[in-house]
């Protein structure tokens, strides 16, 4: 399944965020590989619901998503990123928000991610720009920085989405 992203801002480029199957992870191996210099992508692939975005631009694969069941509740962003010449662009941002979507159509109630402040800085930044809560920490000895983990409400984040400027939900 393919989802056509209009992008106003860069009204000349095709973008697409493809859905994957578990079957189809081969397609973001490289990706994986490139960004985060590890073949592993997740530990494990069998969780009851699984989202796996592919983000292409004109065609060529730029970036992915991968995530899953946390518990009945929680919705777990586990991986993704965006290839460096695709960046700062809002593709991230793309990514997150639909696989937030997917997760809320799911059922799910919240969705957290975790990320490392001085190894991803943009990751933490875009988070708290979206609303989400800083809602544990640890620190980390393999990558030496604290792992946070960032929570948010999906159907309060997606209201406030739909309907800006509204502050009720």
């Amino acid at each position: 399944m393919s989802i056509e992203i209009p992008n106003t801002a860069i009204s000349h480029k095709s973008v697409q965020l493809v859905k994957l199957s578990r079957l189809e992870i081969d397609q973001i191996r490289d990706m994986n590989i490139l960004l985060f210099e590890e073949d592993r992508i997740i530990n494990r692939y069998d969780h009851e619901h699984m989202i796996i975005l592919m983000l292409k631009v004109n065609g060529l694969r730029a970036g992915f998503k991968i995530g899953y069941n946390l518990d009945e509740k929680t919705f777990y962003s586990a991986k993704g990123g965006v290839l460096p010449a695709y960046r700062r662009q809002g593709y991230a941002l793309s990514m997150l928000r639909e696989m937030m979507k997917d997760a809320g159509m799911l059922g799910f109630e919240s969705f957290a991610y975790d990320t490392f402040p001085n190894i991803y800085p943009e990751m933490l930044i875009l988070g708290l720009q979206e609303g989400f809560k800083v809602t544990d920490s640890e620190w980390n000895t393999h990558q030496r920085d604290f792992k946070l983990r960032l929570n948010v409400s999906i159907p309060e984040y997606l209201f406030r989405i739909d309907n800006p400027g509204q502050t009720e939900f």
